[in-house]
């Protein structure tokens, strides 16, 4: 840990490793794929691209798609990350997990699991989904993953559908999950990724979505578990509504990192452009240009705990090149404290 902090900390790859979906979600794009059109990503240039992704000091990987329990060639993808020492993470709406299913992917190395979660009632979060007894499924499957050590975090992407917040979480807690992170709402995207919909249950004005954010950090105290996006990175996101200056530049194209099925990396999901092959990875020159075009959670909520790392790696390249005055401006920098605060309260999330 001391060694990746004194480089900026963890660089972080999320991997969509197909755009086929078993689910039908109304704030998601992926049931508009047709069969026809279902991509799974390259066997063997996702396992070069893990090696790529180890030289350019990526630790944490997270298989996401469509659904990545639908990507045939999964396992193997987990078997090498774990041979090149990255860490794993998979984003499952948890309706193909299966006891033998999550005994594979316990021996196959992965580290962590997000289950999506849409409403604080089965019959809403089933018919969102469109898979009819979803939620007793997760229920049953619960125990088990945390019997093989795979305590899974619930994913709550906030839309219309969420009604009471505490009704929420009580039913959340009540399933079993023991952490929770809300994934905020998209409504478009200009990379390939199709995790949004112009959908009205997740088009918000920006006072809305201000004041739902205001919600979640007065929910964080009195929730009975734990809520991992930071306050910080929240009250950055109200700023940004409010067309304030956000006080946390954005890592994305930096520490954070988006490739599709094509396995074309983007610098996030929210941007067109792309940087090139994933196998390519390790040859990018990184980009630092304080980006606020979105308020995408993956790339915001870690960019907030991890600007302490960087403001030391910082310092510290200051201070190589005899500019002591600079380096120390920046390790004193006060939003370091403030990353810090948030880094601790998303300990949770770096336990698992």
């Amino acid at each position: 840990m001391l060694r990746l902090a004194l480089h900026g900390g963890p660089g972080v790859c999320q991997i969509a490793v197909t755009n086929a979906c078993n689910a039908r979600c109304r704030f998601c794009s992926f049931p508009q794929v047709a069969a026809a059109e279902r991509v799974m990503a390259d066997p063997d240039r996702l396992l070069a691209g893990l090696a790529a992704l180890k030289q350019a000091g990526v630790h944490f990987i997270s298989f996401t798609g469509g659904e990545p329990l639908l990507y045939p060639e999964l396992i193997p993808a987990l078997v090498r990350a774990r041979e090149l020492g990255l860490s794993t993470m998979v984003c499952t709406n948890g309706a193909l997990l299966t006891p033998a299913r999550l005994q594979e992917l316990k021996a196959a190395g992965l580290e962590g699991l997000i289950i999506s979660l849409d409403a604080p009632t089965a019959q809403a979060h089933d018919e969102n989904r469109g898979l009819p007894g979803l939620t007793q499924h997760l229920r049953d499957m619960l125990p088990l993953l945390r019997s093989a050590g795979l305590d899974p975090v619930a994913s709550v992407t906030v839309s219309r559908l969420l009604g009471n917040l505490d009704s929420l979480v009580r039913f959340v807690h009540d399933l079993g999950f023991r952490r929770l992170t809300f994934s905020y709402p998209l409504t478009h995207l200009h990379s390939p990724y199709l995790g949004f919909a112009s959908h009205d249950c997740v088009d918000f004005t920006p006072a809305e979505l201000d004041r739902l954010f205001g919600e979640i950090l007065a929910l964080k105290s009195r929730s009975p578990l734990p809520i991992l996006n930071p306050r910080q990175s929240l009250n950055d996101l109200q700023r940004q509504l409010r067309r304030l200056p956000s006080r946390f530049p954005c890592l994305a194209g930096f520490k954070y990192f988006f490739a599709d099925w094509n396995l074309q990396v983007y610098r996030c999901h929210y941007l067109p452009h792309t940087l090139g092959p994933l196998e390519g990875i390790h040859r990018l020159q990184p980009i630092r240009d304080g980006c606020t075009a979105c308020t995408i959670d993956c790339y915001r909520d870690p960019s907030v705990c991890q600007f302490l790392a960087v403001s030391l790696a910082d310092s510290l390249a200051a201070w190589r090149q005899g500019r002591w005055l600079k380096g120390l401006a920046t390790l004193f920098h006060p939003y370091n404290a403030l990353s810090l605060a948030s880094l601790l309260e998303v300990l949770p999330w770096v336990r698992h």
